[in-house]
């Protein structure tokens, strides 16, 4: 007898510990519905911000000008602009705002800039046909 009672006592416990572990689990949610809709609202932020980085620096005359003399079509490279993911519209921004920085403080030539203008013209059509 003692030894059924002591199954019995054990099988207790073990289902016990299996219901009680179960309500661990099923507490709260771990990001809330107003951390979650900020966290939405500020991803689309960001990339309201990094479209309009990337469309204005193909927008710029200078810019623009180069492509056209490489016979890329501006008004294509900004179309596809809004195609681009999140993560290579985030590279993209960054790295324009970078050569617009550089040119400005004359850390690049007309030359540079040209080479890299037409590089990143051709990697935006080129990202959205692959």
């Amino acid at each position: 007898m003692k030894f059924a009672s002591a199954r019995a006592c054990a099988a207790l416990v073990a289902v016990f510990s299996l219901l009680s572990s179960g309500n661990l689990f099923a507490q709260s949610p771990t990001v809330s519905v107003s951390e979650l809709r900020e966290a939405v609202k500020l991803s689309a932020t960001t990339r309201e911000k990094n479209v309009e980085q990337v469309r204005s620096f193909f927008a710029d005359p200078k810019i623009s000008k180069i492509l056209t003399g490489a016979r890329v079509d501006t008004r294509r490279v900004q179309k596809v602009v809004s195609t681009l993911d999140n993560a290579e519209l985030t590279k993209l921004a960054a790295r324009t705002s970078q050569i617009q920085q550089d040119f400005a403080a004359g850390a690049l030539s007309n030359q540079e800039l040209t080479y890299i203008v037409i590089a990143l013209g051709a990697a935006v059509i080129v990202l959205v046909l692959v």
